[in-house]
């Protein structure tokens, strides 16, 4: 299923929606007044590939300014959701660390990366919070949901 329209406000609509890495290209990662929408979707692009080498992980739910109209991005949202029955306690070696460590993450991609496995309370908590609309408490958006 396309990703669907954004509302009238330039936010996805409320829920979860699933999607392909060439439909956000399509939509939110091409050229747009500036290049930041490219850098941005290479970045993630390039983390995409990593998660799925890793096999650490079953999806990607995708926020932030880059899944709206806004002309001015500031980065891309993710949580990163972890199959279940992720062992937390296993020794990993420094290239999967790399994936769960969200201060690495930040330093390579520079996204704010959330760890969750799915349906944990952080991920409830997660997908509740990034379905929140800073200045209209009322109103809920949507996320992009990136199956790994």
């Amino acid at each position: 299923m396309p990703i669907p329209l954004l509302n009238t406000v330039g936010m996805l609509p409320a829920g979860m929606h699933d999607t392909t890495l060439e439909e956000v290209r399509t939509r939110f990662g091409s050229f747009q007044g500036s290049d930041q929408r490219p850098r941005l979707f290479n970045r993630l692009e390039e983390l995409v590939a990593a998660m799925k080498r890793s096999g650490l992980f079953e999806a990607l739910l995708i926020d932030g300014s880059f899944v709206t109209v806004k002309p001015e991005l500031n980065d891309i949202d993710l949580v990163a959701v972890l199959r279940p029955g992720h062992d937390f306690e296993r020794d990993l070696p420094m290239s999967e660390y790399a994936l769960v460590s969200r201060a690495m993450l930040n330093r390579r991609f520079r996204f704010d990366v959330v760890i969750a496995e799915s349906d944990s309370a952080v991920y409830v908590t997660s997908v509740e919070f990034f379905s929140r609309v800073r200045d209209a408490p009322d109103l809920r958006k949507g996320l992009l949901r990136l199956s790994l």
